[in-house]
């Protein structure tokens, strides 16, 4: 019986977690406010825009933005940054990898 509940948890756990991804909503931040962008994040807790780069022509740049660091994932933590609105820089939440305390030329207590 165990051996036919592991890959029915698996496939179950894979379906969720697909789901999940499917359902975030995409948007184009600079045709909307930054009021706008700030209340989508608000209500649907994360979010990808997307906007043209400012260095390479016809270029789009996209991330995924969320309300707080509750919906980054493992080891990662919510930084600050700054997209454009329709009407100027809009700051918004995206996750980044939670850094590494090791990596601090300063730190005594790490061991490699």
């Amino acid at each position: 019986m165990i051996k036919f509940m592991l890959p029915v948890a698996a496939a179950l756990a894979v379906t969720m977690t697909a789901g999940q991804a499917g359902a975030i909503s995409r948007y184009n931040s600079t045709t909307m406010s930054c009021e706008r962008v700030q209340g989508i994040l608000a209500t649907q807790k994360a979010a990808i825009f997307r906007y043209p780069s400012k260095r390479v022509a016809n270029l789009p740049l996209y991330d995924r933005y969320v309300r707080s660091g509750a919906y980054c994932g493992p080891h990662q933590v919510a930084e600050q940054v700054t997209i454009p609105s329709a009407n100027g820089q809009c700051p918004v939440l995206h996750c980044i990898q939670e850094p590494d305390p090791c990596d601090d030329i300063f730190s005594v207590f790490c061991r490699r």
